[in-house]
């Protein structure tokens, strides 16, 4: 078409552009309703994926709170003297007691300091018997003291190491330093190596003190850190007959005398921490037992959540569908305000799940994986919710809502924690044998797999792997072939138009020859 030789409308007087826009508008109809229904399609699918994300959050609140064994099975221990002894159990701690007494000795970290060979405090002095700075380098202040392996002024190095002892036994640590460094450096050495202690200078009395990070007596024959002499013998006065601490604890357990490296031991999943020695009988008990209230928070947040799901669920479900309110166009948005846009575009964008099968389907399937018989082996405790106080809403419009008696379960709980924890988590083979939690989790599962078939997400990204996708690609290709019809249909009105006033020019040409040609005749006549 050649838009230079469409005409206006001179001949006939007419607005031929409005008269082809008008008579376009009218053609377009089918155009308008293909846009519409390409948005239906839009806005179900992401409905469909609005779902699928909150399947997708229940399903994976499932499987870190009521799954974990660790949170449906808690394990509590409280001590009857956490002056003595603290303690904590993990979920795999058995129920229990323990009662600990006679602590005659805590665990200690061996420690040294400076000092001279009768155990009296000395400072840390340089070759002329003042005391080190720390800060200044070692060749200045130590050249005749420390023996350097090579003396070649601040390019000199010397070198020594520490033997620690733990429970695989002699560990040695060998150093080197330049003349560079500074007494600061040689600590901050030690105390970023692997020896496990720490180091450091006090200004005050200018000493050194060394410390193991591990508590505890490795060595029984002797200290548990050895110094060569050459740097921390002879500079520091470190030596190992000094040592002070390193001693085990020493105590009873469930009346048997037994010793530990350190104040922080675990027997049986169950974490004690000793903080002081006895005195006299003084004891501590310590009772292992099911944490109640935390595995009820476990239990009431799956069922909040399971809640909160069938609630969203059932929206989309009875959301109202408004038929005579289409999509807008964008044509029909330019000639609406934002106050009218928004007050339609609430009800053309309301009911697209309205009784969807999908949903429904797996709301029914989830209310079956609650009350389905839970076969966990011979002489389970419990089988059903029911028998530990989780029942469905008597109220219909709840759409199979969980109530809990909380006192009920809490009695569960502490009847039987374990079988509670298979209830709902059991992992069996065959439907019967697999706990709520799982069914549910698996029946999400399916529901989301459909849904994506019906409406794509991140696992189909591409519109020809899901329903939805292609049908909009089927529709974009019905739009596109239309609008080639439309561009042939305007070109056709344009054409008529063009050879209308094409005539209407002709004959009005015609009429005004014949009007001058009789006006000359009249003329000659008179």
């Amino acid at each position: 078409m050649q838009v230079d030789n469409r005409v206006t409308g001179f001949a006939s007087g007419m607005d031929i552009n409005q008269q082809v826009q008008d008579l376009m508008r009218v053609e377009r109809q089918p155009l308008v309703k293909m846009e519409q229904d390409a948005l239906r399609l839009q806005y179900e699918m992401e409905d469909y994926r609005e779902m699928n994300r909150e399947y997708q959050s229940f399903s994976d609140s499932i499987f870190d709170g009521i799954i974990r064994r660790s949170n449906t099975t808690a394990k509590e221990a409280i001590s009857s003297n956490e002056n003595l002894v603290e303690a904590s159990a993990s979920a795999d701690a058995n129920e229990g007691s323990y009662t600990i007494s006679n602590i005659t000795q805590l665990a200690s970290a061996a420690t040294n300091q400076s000092k001279d060979t009768n155990g009296d405090p000395v400072e840390v002095t340089d070759d002329n018997g003042e005391r080190l700075d720390p800060d200044e380098s070692l060749w200045d202040q130590l050249q005749n003291t420390i023996n350097w392996d090579t003396a070649d002024g601040e390019n000199s190095e010397f070198s020594f190491n520490m033997t620690m002892y733990n429970e695989d036994g002699a560990h040695t640590e060998e150093f080197t330093f330049s003349g560079t460094d500074t007494l600061n450096d040689v600590l901050d050495g030690i105390n970023n190596s692997n020896a496990g202690v720490n180091a450091y200078y006090d200004d005050f009395s200018g000493q050194v003190a060394i410390t193991r990070s591990e508590t505890g007596n490795f060595n029984q024959s002797g200290s548990e850190m050895e110094f060569s002499e050459n740097f921390l013998g002879n500079v520091l006065s470190l030596h190992s007959e000094n040592e002070t601490g390193g001693e085990n604890a020493i105590f009873e357990m469930n009346g048997i005398e037994t010793e530990r490296t350190s104040n922080t031991f675990e027997e049986d999943n169950v974490q004690f921490t000793l903080n002081n020695t006895t005195t006299g009988d003084e004891s501590a008990s310590i009772n292992v037992s099911a944490d109640t209230e935390s595995i009820k928070e476990t239990i009431m947040g799956f069922v909040e959540d399971y809640n909160e799901m069938i609630e969203k669920t059932d929206e989309k479900l009875s959301e109202e569908y408004y038929r005579d309110y289409p999509p807008l166009t964008e044509e029909q948005r330019s000639e609406m305000n934002e106050t009218e846009i928004e007050q339609w575009e609430e009800r053309s964008q309301s009911g697209y799940l309205r009784r969807d099968s999908i949903l429904t389907n797996g709301l029914d399937t989830m209310r079956q994986d609650m009350y389905a018989e839970v076969d966990t082996g011979d002489g389970a405790a419990f089988s059903h919710l029911t028998e530990i106080g989780i029942t469905t809403s008597s109220d219909y419009r709840e759409r199979g809502k969980l109530e809990v008696d909380e006192t009920e379960l809490e009695q569960a709980i502490q009847e039987d924690s374990e079988a509670v924890y298979q209830l709902f988590s059991a992992d069996g083979e065959s439907y019967e044998e697999k706990g709520v939690a799982r069914r549910v989790r698996e029946s999400l599962d399916h529901t989301m797999d459909s849904i994506s078939e019906r409406a794509g997400g991140p696992a189909m990204p591409s519109p020809d792997q899901f329903t939805i996708g292609r049908e909009m690609n089927n529709l974009d290709d019905r739009m596109s072939n239309f609008e080639r019809r439309m561009q042939k249909t305007e070109e056709r009105y344009w054409d008529q138009f063009t050879r209308m006033e094409q005539a209407m020019a002709e004959a009005n040409a015609q009429a005004q020859q014949m009007q001058q040609q009789m006006a000359g005749m009249g003329g000659g006549m008179m």
